[in-house]
């Protein structure tokens, strides 16, 4: 586990209970899952729901959203999430998007990126998608702050 991804847990946790405690004001027995799970965040019960949180906090800047695929040669992000649904936060709002639709954006219209994100030490591949393009295709956008 590289230094920059230590650094980046707890905030990214963070993020994951926020989206929780939105889903268990209608699902209470929605629960984030523990440990090193890669596969989904959140699951709700209620509904056979598989949830995954990405925050996205470098998108303020670049105007796309960073949608991970490959990690050293092996599916990661997008082509391994198990979830449904996949939530951004990008400190501005929470995007709700189906993870099919998302999947398509990404390959159909993202730029494909590889590289060390954020001076990590692993090998990426991923999609730098605009983030009115996501939006455009969203289930629900909670903002954070009032527009």
């Amino acid at each position: 586990m590289s230094d920059t991804f230590k650094q980046d847990l707890p905030v990214g946790e963070e993020a994951e209970y926020n989206v929780l405690a939105m889903v268990k004001k209608k699902y209470p027995n929605a629960y984030k899952i523990q440990g090193e799970f890669k596969a989904y965040d959140i699951y709700v019960p209620e509904k056979d729901i598989k949830i995954e949180v990405k925050r996205d906090i470098g998108s303020n800047n670049s105007n796309n959203y960073f949608i991970e695929c490959f990690c050293n040669g092996e599916a990661s992000g997008i082509f391994s999430t198990e979830a449904d649904y996949w939530v951004i936060f990008d400190e501005n709002k929470y995007i709700w998007i189906d993870k099919s639709v998302l999947w398509n954006i990404s390959t159909n219209r993202g730029i494909r990126w590889e590289g060390t994100p954020n001076g990590g030490c692993s090998n990426v591949v991923a999609y730098l998608v605009p983030k009115d393009e996501i939006c455009l295709h969203a289930n629900k956008i909670l903002f954070t702050k009032p527009q």
